[in-house]
């Protein structure tokens, strides 16, 4: 029982932390590119979101990160979406304890729908959503790539994001990318 309430706890800092710090840091931007329209996340997307999230992941989203993009999705969450509207996928974002003070935004999850798979979407949703966040604001994004994961791991490099050193929990690369004013060209 304890554990469950320190978790509970941690959850909720985690969320009022995550509502303060994403408040704009982000430009509203919208891409077209081949079929796909590249935008912010809305409220109203995140069903999809979640839909994709447990086929992708098998795992339900944790409540307190689904009432962070509840509140935040604008700022939060880059959709890839087909000409049909479908969600052809979806990057989250979220702030962690370990980088408050250095102003990085971590890219938590990147999913793609299978029917959207090993066509690219996953680099230019990144490349989309770096540079969607503010320079001004950020100095960079992190991500974890798991050491097994190599389309992971390619997808992040694509992007931009350099492996600076390797996380133990979990076992994985720790890509970084920093944000420019010449990066955002």
């Amino acid at each position: 029982m304890f554990y469950s309430l320190e978790h509970k706890l941690k959850g909720f800092a985690l969320f009022r932390e995550n509502l303060a710090r994403s408040k704009g840091v982000r430009r509203d931007l919208e891409e077209q590119c081949d079929d796909l329209l590249f935008r912010r996340g809305r409220r109203g997307d995140l069903k999809q979101v979640e839909i994709l999230y447990n086929r992708v992941f098998r795992i339900p989203m944790p409540g307190w990160l689904r009432f962070v993009y509840m509140f935040r999705s604008g700022e939060l969450m880059s959709i890839a979406q087909s000409a049909s509207g479908e969600l052809a996928g979806f990057d989250l974002f979220m702030f962690q304890e370990a980088e408050f003070g250095q102003n990085i935004i971590h890219e938590l999850y990147v999913a793609i729908d299978p029917k959207w798979q090993g066509k690219g979407v996953s680099t230019k949703l990144r490349r989309y959503s770096a540079r969607c966040y503010d320079a001004n604001v950020l100095s960079g994004i992190s991500t974890l790539a798991p050491f097994n994961d190599v389309k992971a791991l390619r997808s992040a490099q694509g992007a931009g994001f350099a492996i600076t050193k390797a996380a133990a929990k979990p076992p994985s690369y720790y890509l970084y990318l920093p944000l420019s004013p010449a990066h955002m060209i």
